[in-house]
């Protein structure tokens, strides 16, 4: 009998904070996260017919790092790819331990946190036990013979973890009553921008959708002293807006294009983003900022999107390392996502679920610089060179 194993990711976030000045270094560990996670972003919105796109790469690669513990042989040698390169080992310790940094941050602004649900029927692998462990992921029996239910107690420490963002993530039809382990990750940021923006200078503002499409969008204003760069090979402006806790913002990156996103998340999915970022640095002069308010949710198949980034085996190989006595293969995986972007900040959330089956200076002050975010463009949410969500609005 066929025995499923179910792994999801949970991610919300709310835009907050970050001090002015890069304190951090770049790292393997940040790189490897960087051109994973924009590959992703690209094929999800190569995929998706509403181009407004919002996805937690890192929670998908949480998940993997685990999975990759008990896999089989062919699927840890495509993951170690995807996270970084190699041994499995190591790959396994460098984002446990990156797991473990963020679950000591203060929950009121950045919760990071896995759960394995067991069936009854099963007892999780001994090795793997001590990787669970080290992702501090919590380990519960469930009955996933009765669905409803099994949905009703994993959706609620979702919206636990949350704080309420993701409220119904599982619904009783992705839950197969042959399912023999269902593991989670949650990553939930809330914040507040360090400088909030003006709501009483909030208007209806033109955005160019396409060349021929322009829309009236709720747009923001600030005027601020921020991080900037141009890259002319990208084809793309970025400025950096910081949260008031360190290491965390949002960074924005503006084709010069009405019509550019596509080529530059093309671009940027070949070499990734963070050597841009890093290139930051002050305006010299004040930027006036403004760029709408948005909403944005996702639903992400990884069933096709894992595959087009190079993991493919988890769904067909065998993983004899994840149960006693059995073997577990991946037969579905998904992530659902979302990002809200205001005056004072932003909330971001995202939902991963992979369901897999066993088969056993004082002079005049310069002009200010505009910077009119009013045409298609790409974000990213990171800490430190982590990226934590990325997106791209459209409309």
């Amino acid at each position: 009998m066929d025995k499923l194993l179910l792994l999801v990711t949970l991610v919300c976030g709310t835009q907050a904070f970050y001090m002015f000045g890069h304190e951090f270094s770049r790292t393997r560990l940040g790189d490897a996260i960087d051109k994973t996670s924009l590959k992703i972003l690209k094929e999800s919105y190569n995929l998706a017919d509403d181009k407004n796109v919002i996805a937690s790469p890192l929670g998908v690669m949480l998940l993997l790092s685990l999975y990759e513990s008990g896999a089989g042989a062919q699927s840890k040698e495509e993951i170690r790819e995807i996270l970084g390169g190699g041994e499995a080992q190591e790959s396994s310790h460098t984002y446990g331990l990156l797991n473990q940094r963020y679950a000591e941050f203060d929950p009121k602004f950045l919760t990071v946190a896995n759960k394995i649900y067991v069936s009854a029927q099963y007892k999780l692998a001994d090795a793997f036990s001590r990787t669970a462990n080290l992702f501090r992921s919590e380990v519960d029996n469930i009955n996933f013979g009765d669905p409803k239910n099994a949905a009703d107690i994993i959706n609620r420490w979702a919206d636990e973890q949350t704080q309420g963002h993701i409220k119904t993530p599982v619904s009783e039809d992705k839950i197969d009553p042959a399912t023999a382990v269902a593991m989670f990750n949650v990553i939930f940021f809330q914040g507040h921008w360090h400088v909030p923006f003006n709501a009483s200078e909030t208007e209806e503002k033109d955005f160019h959708v396409d060349e021929k499409t322009t829309i009236k969008k709720p747009t923001m204003r600030l005027l601020q002293s921020l991080f900037y760069t141009e890259n002319e090979e990208l084809g793309a402006k970025m400025i950096e807006l910081p949260y008031k806790e360190p290491g965390f913002r949002m960074v924005v990156v503006l084709p010069d294009k009405i019509d550019g996103l596509p080529a530059v998340l093309e671009k940027a999915a070949e070499k990734g983003l963070l050597e841009d970022v890093f290139n930051l640095s002050p305006a010299g002069r004040d930027i006036e900022l403004e760029i709408p308010k948005f909403e944005i949710r996702s639903g992400l198949d990884l069933n096709i999107i894992l595959p087009k980034v190079g993991v493919s085996k988890i769904f067909q190989e065998p993983a004899p390392g994840i149960v006693k006595n059995d073997q577990v293969v991946v037969s579905r995986a998904f992530q659902e996502a979302f990002v809200k972007v205001d005056e004072e900040g932003a909330t971001a959330g995202a939902f991963t679920g992979l369901i897999a089956v066993p088969t056993s200076s004082l002079s005049r002050p310069p002009p200010s610089l505009p910077f009119k975010v009013d045409h298609p463009f790409l974000f990213l949410i990171l800490h430190e060179d982590k990226i934590l969500f990325a997106g791209t609005h459209t409309h």
